[in-house]
């Protein structure tokens, strides 16, 4: 394994990619912070879209203080379009976690950085490789592709006994003084060359030892990871008041957006009769009402879940309530609201006007 990892990191080396979050020595020490936001950015999303998102975020919240001390609400802005909004909530609460209890400096242990709100075991490994040099190993989508084509393992990382097993060979390519190369390299190696459909197999430094290379059966691993979703059918409503402003909820009873604020939304099918829902009348009395209107309808995918949602526009003859925070004014919703389900609804009816 020694001659494959001096292999993987003379390429890494000569191919490695330039991003915000890396210094430009690829010796040196990283910013713990910046590691740890970059990795909770890429979760899920792709590099090129991350990258403003990083800037923009670096300049507000330039280090874990200064995060620690913003709204949950200009957070969630910041974050408005990476989705999967419990991850800003948990950076917010383990920011403010960290400038208590380690004086604003991210802790230098597994166990420290695992304790924290939304730091798992690869960000944990993250941190602990590239901003401390620590030979701890990491393991994400790349290199499980990299580790399934590499040893021909013909399963996924679906239960704790698989994920071990993955787990071991991540930990092995980590036993290096220089692990935080290794780990990087292994990361740019799955993003740029061991690819999922198309793989650059000629220029790869570990193809020699490579079995699914060897046996030309690249594209027979990973196997095929089978996903089940939930068909979800139903109505938002977005309730205008007489003076301009709109309604949100903070709802636990949302299958999706918990401890969030969320236009009301309910089940609802489109074969339903186009009359006033009775399951509105949980927000608004139709007595309040000048003007209910369909105005279309759009799709939405949000983890296990598959939308297909119609959107309502309520218009109302009273004002908002002016000391309920539910109530936010339609003149700046845009840049107020991070929840892409109710942006899309909003498009709907702002955009129909």
């Amino acid at each position: 394994m020694k001659s494959q990892k001096k292999a993987l990191v003379d390429w890494f080396l000569k191919n490695r990619s330039v991003f915000p979050w890396r210094v430009q020595d690829p010796y040196a020490l990283r910013d713990a912070y910046w590691v740890w936001i970059s990795e909770i950015m890429l979760q899920q999303t792709q590099v090129s879209t991350v990258i403003p998102y990083f800037e923009r975020w670096m300049e507000r919240f330039k280090d874990v203080n200064t995060l620690a001390e913003a709204t949950e609400e200009e957070v969630l802005s910041y974050w408005q379009g990476l989705g999967y909004y419990s991850r800003a909530k948990n950076i917010l609460k383990s920011a403010r976690i960290i400038k208590k209890q380690y004086l604003g400096i991210l802790p230098s242990t597994r166990k420290e950085l695992e304790a924290l709100p939304g730091i798992g075991k690869y960000t944990a490994g993250a941190i602990l490789s590239f901003a401390y040099h620590a030979p701890e190993a990491i393991l994400d989508g790349n290199l499980t592709r990299i580790f399934s084509r590499l040893y021909s393992i013909s399963f996924l990382p679906q239960n704790k006994k698989q994920a071990d097993f993955y787990w071991a060979h991540a930990t092995e390519w980590a036993q290096s003084p220089k692990a935080f190369l290794v780990n990087e390299a292994l990361m740019d190696l799955g993003r740029l060359v061991c690819k999922v459909k198309t793989p650059n197999c000629s220029v790869c430094p570990l193809k020699n030892s490579c079995k699914a290379y060897l046996n030309q059966q690249t594209q027979s691993f990973p196997p095929t990871k089978i996903r089940r979703y939930t068909a979800w059918e139903g109505l938002v409503l977005v309730i205008e008041s007489q003076d301009g402003f709109v309604f949100f909820e903070n709802s636990e009873s949302s299958p999706f957006f918990k401890n969030q604020y969320c236009l009301p939304h309910f089940k609802f099918s489109k074969t339903q009769s186009k009359n006033f829902p009775i399951q509105a009348e949980s927000w608004v009395s139709f007595e309040q009402v000048i003007s209910f209107t369909f105005v279309g309808a759009f799709k939405h995918a949000i983890t296990t879940y598959k939308i297909e949602a119609q959107v309502m526009h309520l218009l109302l003859h009273t004002n908002a309530s002016q000391n309920d925070p539910r109530w936010f004014s339609k003149k700046n919703l845009f840049e107020k609201i991070s929840n892409a389900f109710s942006l899309k609804a909003l498009e709907k009816v702002f955009n129909s006007h």
